[in-house]
């Protein structure tokens, strides 16, 4: 029996999305993104969270407090 390709995550995927889940203020979630944005490969934040939801690696509630977090940052001056 052979497992398909879309059913396997990378280990990248598993560790953005433990380090999702442990961001409980926006400062956190920013960091994470400014971490992210320096390595050259890493699409934005926001479409890896809109991407793992779509995929449901993450829950609905989980995502929905994620972007809502991303979004109340980029409305800051």
């Amino acid at each position: 029996m052979t497992t398909s390709p879309l059913l396997l995550s990378s280990p990248e995927e598993d560790t953005l999305i433990d380090a999702l889940r442990g961001c409980r203020h926006r400062t956190e979630l920013k960091a994470l993104e400014q971490r992210l944005a320096k390595s050259t490969d890493a699409p934005p934040l926001f479409e890896w969270i809109c991407d793992l939801l779509v995929a449901r690696r993450i829950s609905r509630g989980l995502a929905a407090r994620l972007l809502s977090q991303l979004h109340s940052g980029r409305l800051d001056p």
